[in-house]
């Protein structure tokens, strides 16, 4: 894959490059974030001007799609906390928490509340993990936590996962 040609190296592909390689997976974190589609797109456009405006920073420490993941949660986080956002209302009150973006694949309303009931750190690793696709490693280079950290929050994020969709009487054996 064209993607592990550039896992370590120093230098950065041209923008153009990463949005082909990187941009579903970009486009998915905003859209787990932002909540909707349009804010998920202005997002996502942010995301990419900043990785254009700060290719020369990216440092081969970590591979370039954490790095990438790294900008994207961030400048969602930063749009989130923003006095901007704070003055959008939504007239009906309703965002399209329905709206599960992986690829064709969404879960069911049981399961998609259940994680939403989760706390934050742990909706944050089980998303990273199942619904972008990273090991621990690399989530702990996202998240500055150490990977046993990590591991032990996957674990107790699933736990707790298990326990609610037990208690709503949701057969998850097998």
């Amino acid at each position: 894959m064209l993607a592990s040609i550039f896992k370590n190296r120093k230098d950065v592909p041209d923008t153009e490059t990463l949005i082909d390689l990187y941009g579903n997976d970009v486009l998915r974190i905003c859209m787990y974030y932002m909540k909707n589609k349009d804010d998920a797109e202005d997002a996502f456009q942010d995301v990419f001007v900043k990785i254009h405006k700060n290719k020369s920073q990216y440092e081969a420490k970590a591979s370039i799609k954490t790095w990438i993941t790294r900008i994207a949660i961030n400048t969602c986080k930063d749009i989130l906390k923003s006095s901007w956002n704070k003055k959008t209302t939504y007239l009906d009150g309703n965002i399209s928490d329905e709206l599960i973006y992986h690829d064709e694949v969404s879960l069911g309303d049981e399961v998609y509340e259940a994680i939403q009931s989760l706390s934050d750190i742990y909706k944050e690793v089980i998303f990273l993990k199942y619904y972008n696709d990273m090991t621990a490693k690399e989530i702990s280079a996202i998240t500055g936590a150490s990977e046993s950290a990590i591991n032990s929050r996957i674990l107790r994020a699933k736990t707790e996962l298990r326990n609610i969709l037990t208690q709503k009487g949701i057969d998850i054996s097998g």
